[in-house]
């Protein structure tokens, strides 16, 4: 038995998110099928997170346990060959039976995108348009939530409650590029919801609709109830997932 490390990037609008539910389109069914045709076996899929309906990944990486003799490049290949053309596979590796998706991730890099200049049909699946926002003010909410904090008012309020909820955010980077604003998320793990949760909160602060007083008083308040604006799936990406790890 060989463990694969495979980073793949998919477009989410298709999906309910990443796992599996029943016969629903999630990526993982995807994937499931993919490895069934191509090896004939149910094959579990560990990822690093799973990913919320509509949000798209450029890093996603799974790690699955086979239990035949297949060379990276071809496992490659085969599973493009079965993949709907929204998902693809972009890199596998043979990794020491130590690593894990998921517990072996050191750190995470989710980005949120907002086209600013004009609705535009052909992109709206992909950044939501939201005009007029401070940007400044912007940068002075999200330097709230850099560094380590109890983020359970920012989590699903249906999360385990036996889930730790303080995380790190070691940075937020907000860039303007040609029409849109890109904000870099980079932390060592995060929560269910917590991204869009502080997005709808940072894009409240841009609409100059909450103070930073406001903010840390949601923060500190532990209650989901608190935080009740969410964007939109569509403008969030899993970027990136950093490992510690030695080869095979």
């Amino acid at each position: 038995m060989a463990r694969y490390k495979i980073t793949l990037s998919y477009d989410g609008f298709n999906y309910m998110g990443f796992q599996i539910q029943n016969a629903l389109p999630t990526v993982e069914l995807a994937l499931k099928k993919a490895f069934s045709a191509l090896i004939h076996e149910d094959v579990k899929i560990n990822p690093s997170g799973r990913t919320d309906r509509g949000v798209h990944a450029v890093g996603q990486v799974i790690h699955v346990d086979l239990n035949v003799d297949i060379p990276t490049n071809g496992l490659k290949k085969g599973l493009n060959a079965y993949l709907p053309s929204d998902i693809f596979i972009k890199d596998v590796e043979i990794v020491n039976e130590t690593f894990h998706a998921r517990f072996s991730a050191v750190k995470k890099e989710y980005r949120y995108y907002i086209n600013i200049k004009e609705y535009n049909p052909l992109t709206c699946r992909y950044s939501p348009y939201i005009p007029n926002l401070d940007l400044e003010q912007m940068r002075k909410a999200a330097d709230v939530f850099v560094g380590t904090h109890d983020f359970k008012a920012f989590a699903s309020a249906s999360i385990d409650p036996r889930k730790p909820t303080v995380k790190t955010i070691y940075k937020i980077d907000i860039n303007q590029k040609d029409g849109y604003l890109e904000f870099c998320f980079i932390g060592n793990a995060f929560l269910k919801y917590q991204i869009r949760r502080m997005m709808g909160i940072i894009v409240e602060a841009g609409k100059h609709r909450y103070t930073i007083d406001q903010i840390l008083h949601i923060l500190e308040s532990l209650d989901p109830k608190e935080s009740k604006y969410i964007l939109d799936g569509c403008g969030l990406y899993l970027y990136q997932v950093d490992y510690d790890y030695h080869k095979e």
